[in-house]
């Protein structure tokens, strides 16, 4: 075999190594000539394997060399120009790249089975802040109810896209395409609140698998076991993950939390001590904002357990 690259992209990952698409067919491969499955050259794992739970992630451009008929292997990685990133699982302080080379982040929540989790979402919102990407807020299932949940009017007063939607009435889903369409979005979301769904009802040839939220627990199963890139029929593309019923904030200082609320971050300004942790000193404006009625309850609640959460981590 030649040892020339191909240059490609990372379409799925998962324990059998990653699948790439290449930028031009290969007459000669099987399928329809763009997938080859690829594992990765050990300079890569090597780079940096205390501190990522795999050196690649979906959406990775990447350059690989064709080692088999319908293998290859991962040669490099070109530099990504945006990431989202959360703790591995029961590994703190290794990070677990969610998706590479994004343009939005679109948080996938449901009104009801299972209830609307505000905190959940807050926590993922800091996470995109810090992460610099635009963020989306669905509410699915919108069938099981009347009205939008409270929170969402805050949302949208703050400037994020609130979205409304139910796969099972079609409602919404000509404005959650159009959300997507043009751009490269990862969906994120509690397992069981219709991420699949949502995406089979946006584009019906997908073909994702649907599952239902467990009667006893309350939680929804996983349909969706790795993290896959998926084109879309206008332009653009979406990266569905597996559900997630914790999302961790990795590599953020305790001292930006603040400034990754935007509503806490207009307060924040006028606190009389520039390093104010917003939680007991004299003269905070957040505070101040809070018992005026200014600040939302839930998300000076939703700041108090995350900042509780970094200061854990960072005496561990």
């Amino acid at each position: 075999m030649s040892e020339s690259t191909l240059a490609a992209r990372v379409v799925r990952l998962d324990a059998k190594g990653c699948l790439v698409r290449l930028d031009e067919p290969l007459a000669d491969l099987p399928g329809d000539g763009y997938e080859l499955w690829c594992g990765v050259r050990g300079k890569i794992h090597l780079r940096d394997r205390r501190h990522q739970k795999s050196p690649v992630a979906v959406g990775d451009r990447v350059l690989v060399i064709r080692s088999q008929e319908d293998r290859g292997v991962v040669d490099s990685i070109e530099p990504r120009r945006s990431t989202l990133s959360r703790p591995a699982a029961r590994r703190e302080r290794v990070e677990h790249v969610m998706a590479a080379n994004v343009d939005q982040v679109v948080i996938v929540t449901a009104l009801l089975d299972p209830p609307f989790n505000p905190a959940w979402v807050d926590r993922v919102l800091a996470v995109v802040e810090f992460s610099e990407l635009d963020a989306v807020i669905v509410v699915n299932k919108m069938d099981l109810g009347d009205e939008a949940p409270p929170e969402a009017a805050v949302y949208e007063a703050l400037g994020y896209k609130v979205l409304c939607t139910s796969a099972a009435v079609h409602t919404g889903i000509d404005a959650l395409r159009e959300t997507l369409v043009g751009r490269t979005s990862v969906v994120a979301g509690h397992s069981g609140v219709g991420k699949s769904s949502l995406l089979n009802a946006v584009q019906v040839d997908l073909g994702l698998v649907v599952g239902d939220v467990n009667a006893v627990t309350g939680r929804g199963t996983h349909t969706t076991t790795a993290a896959v890139w998926l084109d879309l029929e206008g332009g653009g593309a979406v990266i569905d993950t597996a559900g997630v019923r914790e999302f961790g904030l990795f590599g953020i200082p305790k001292r930006d939390l603040a400034w990754l609320f935007r509503d806490i971050a207009l307060f924040a300004p006028d606190c009389r001590y520039p390093d104010c942790s917003h939680t007991h000193e004299p003269g905070c404006a957040v505070q101040a904002a809070l018992v005026e009625g200014a600040l939302p309850p839930f998300r000076f609640d939703s700041y108090l357990k995350i900042l509780e959460s970094l200061e854990e981590r960072d005496a561990s």
